[in-house]
Formats: structure tokens, sequence, C-alpha cells
């Protein structure tokens, strides 16, 4: 495995070089989720696994690494198969903080915790994860990304959101004066201060000094009103939470900032439903994307995409018109975005279910057994 990761290892860096030498910009990074702890699984099914996304042609996966052997294998497995891994990091908190407890009425809701930004410790994270890194590398590992946090602007995984909560959705305004605002605001200094941690530890490594950070993928929240009514949680709106993190030196730490993309399947391949997908996008930080180096924004990295209301997709053998529709008007979007220079990467939501689940992810790429054609389609090069 380790002769295997070497030679994979020299051929990155190759690539990069040869990257590095090409004028112009790189082209988006193109890749896909692989979610549900697959380090966990054992060998032959992570080996099958890789086998099928060398097989698509996927490059990239966004996928946490658990700082133990397991973790590391799992790294080496992909990277023997020519597969980077974009980095999904969480923050660590301040000792003796406990895990927030979800409330009774919660239970059952579809609704889940996560650290308090407002309790990130950045000095923590620094030791464990700049430990960690020196680990990967001297294993050879150059990651095709690192993204602190996912989706810290709602409930689900910011303790910071009060609980029982209304369902709102707060802006800018509210992160200055309102109570439940006030607190998330502070969460939301502390995870700058953890991002500053990672650009130093990223700065400093050996092998991963080009790597880029992305702030965390943001949840979309247009479309989203009644559902978090109905599980009654807040948020704050993807704009307001780049616009104080952006007052407060986020371009200074990050290359490209997370988005996360699920927009209403309306009408897909009409002029209609393209209208639509478009104007989600942009309630959802689309405008937000900017050239490198430029005094707009910083290019963002769509970390997860996929529709919501499809169907179809539930049974084998799967309809897969609407779909294939609704990929084609978003790469159309994310083509845009490429040609422009504001497009850091593409990662499709997700590859696959779990391995053992009794019923498949309709959101997987990979479904019944074979990549589905919306899932090639997705994950083309751009």
């Amino acid at each position: 495995m380790k002769r295997l990761t070497s030679i994979a290892s020299a051929l990155w860096m190759l690539v990069a070089a040869i990257a590095a030498a090409a004028p112009g910009q790189p082209p988006p990074v193109v890749g896909v989720n692989l979610v549900n702890e697959p380090y966990k699984e054992t060998a032959q099914e992570q080996e099958a696994t890789f086998r099928a996304l060398q097989a698509a042609g996927v490059h990239v996966i966004r996928a946490g690494i658990p700082d133990n052997d397991a973790g590391l294998a799992f790294v080496q497995r992909a990277y023997a198969h020519g597969i980077k891994i974009e980095w999904l990091l969480g923050v660590y908190p301040d000792p003796g903080t406990q895990w927030p407890r979800l409330p009774d009425d919660y239970k059952g809701a579809g609704l889940w915790r996560g650290w308090p930004l407002s309790a990130a410790n950045a000095e923590t994270f620094k030791a464990n994860i700049g430990a960690q890194l020196a680990k990967l590398e001297g294993d050879g590992v150059v990651l095709a990304g690192f993204e602190l946090g996912n989706e810290i602007n709602w409930t689900g995984f910011n303790a910071d959101f009060s609980l029982p909560a209304q369902g709102r959705v707060l802006n800018e305004r509210d992160l200055a004066s309102d109570p439940e605002g006030r607190k998330i605001a502070q969460g939301y200094l502390r995870y700058l201060k953890t991002l500053a941690a990672l650009k130093d530890i990223r700065d400093q490594s050996m092998l991963n000094r080009r790597t880029p950070i992305i702030s965390a993928g943001l949840a979309d929240l247009d479309d989203s009103g009644k559902w978090l009514h109905s599980v009654k949680a807040d948020a704050v709106s993807v704009d307001a939470t780049l616009h104080f993190l952006q007052a407060n030196g986020l371009d200074q730490l990050v290359d490209g900032y997370g988005l996360h993309f699920y927009p209403l399947a309306i009408s897909p391949g009409t002029a209609q439903g393209e209208a639509a997908l478009r104007a989600h996008l942009e309630l959802n930080g689309l405008t937000e994307c900017g050239p490198p180096d430029t005094a707009k924004g910083k290019p963002c990295w769509v970390t997860e995409w996929n529709f919501n209301g499809l169907k179809g997709l539930d049974a084998c053998p799967i309809d897969d018109a609407s779909r294939i529709a609704m990929v084609g008007e978003i790469r159309g979007v994310l083509h845009e975005l490429g040609e422009q220079h504001r497009l850091g990467g593409s990662l499709y939501y997700t590859w696959q279910g779990q391995i053992h689940a009794p019923k498949e992810d309709h959101d997987s790429a990979f479904l019944c057994g074979a990549l589905t054609e919306s899932g090639r389609l997705a994950l083309a090069p751009m």
C-alpha cells in the first residue's frame, strides 16, 4: 500500500507542477461527496467503492479523515486509486465543553446538533490538526482542499442557535441586535480564529502550501422556510453569514467560499425552470462568487449540490430523466462561473448511501449497482 501511495504522490506532484507552469487559471475541481463514514467499511468494501469511483473518472472526493489508523488507511486507498480528498474539518471545543443535548421535543424530528462555534478553541484545533497533517504528509499526501465546518449557518451544525426555536432566518441586522443573533455572531468570530489557525498550519506545511482553504459550505435556505418552521429550527441567511465573515477578515484567510445548492426541481428542461434555478442560486450565495485576487470576493466551491422534489429515484430501475435535465441546467450555470474564474470546485452530493443500508439514498450518483446517467453528467470534467 505504501509503495502505491508513494507512486500516486509522485504523480500528483507532477500534475501539480505542470498545472502551476501552465498559463491562466486551472479548471474547477469536479468531484463527489463520500459520506456516512466510509472509512468504517471493510478494506474490501472500500476497495470496491474506490474502483467504482476510479472507473467513473472521479479524482476528488469530499470526506472527513479521522485521526487514527483507519483514517490513514482510507486516505492511502483513495490515493492508490488516483483520488485526492477535499478534507472536511470540524472545530475543536474548549476543554470541558459538553456535547449539546437535543431537547426531548426534538427527538425523532430529523434534527441534530453540532458543537457551538462560540466554544471553538483555535489552539486545540491547531495542535491536533497540525499533528494529523504532519502524519498525512509523512505518507506523501497532498489534499484537494481544506474545508472548515459544514453548514454553520443553521441549528443542525451549530449549537449557538437556540432550541426551541421559531423557524426564523436571521439577517445581518439580527447578527448585531437580536439576542440569538449576537450569540451566533460571537461564534462566527471564534470560527474565524480557528480558520486563521488552519491557514497557519497550511502555510507552514511541506506538501500542502498550495492546497486551497475553503470556508464552511453554507446551508441552502431558499425554499426551506416551511421545513425550518416544521422542525422549529433557526438559521442565518447565506449572504448575512458571508457578509459578516467578510467584514471580519474572511478574505484574508480563505481561497474560496463554500456553498451548498439544493434547489427545487421546478419544470426541468424549461425556460421557467431554468429561471427559477438561477433565482434560487442567486439567493443562496451565487452573487458572492468572484475571481481570485480581485476586490469582489473569492471563487465559490459548491461543496454539495443536488435537488429537492425529484421523483422516480426510489426503485430500480430508476427514472432519471428529470434529474438529467436538472443536472444539465445547474452544470450550465457552474460552467459559466468556471469560465469567469468564479468557481473553484463542484462536488456533487453524493456518491452512494451506506453500503449496508436496506434502502439506497436517492441523492446518490451510484444507484442500483451502477453510475446513473445524471451522475455521469454531474461528474464530467468542466
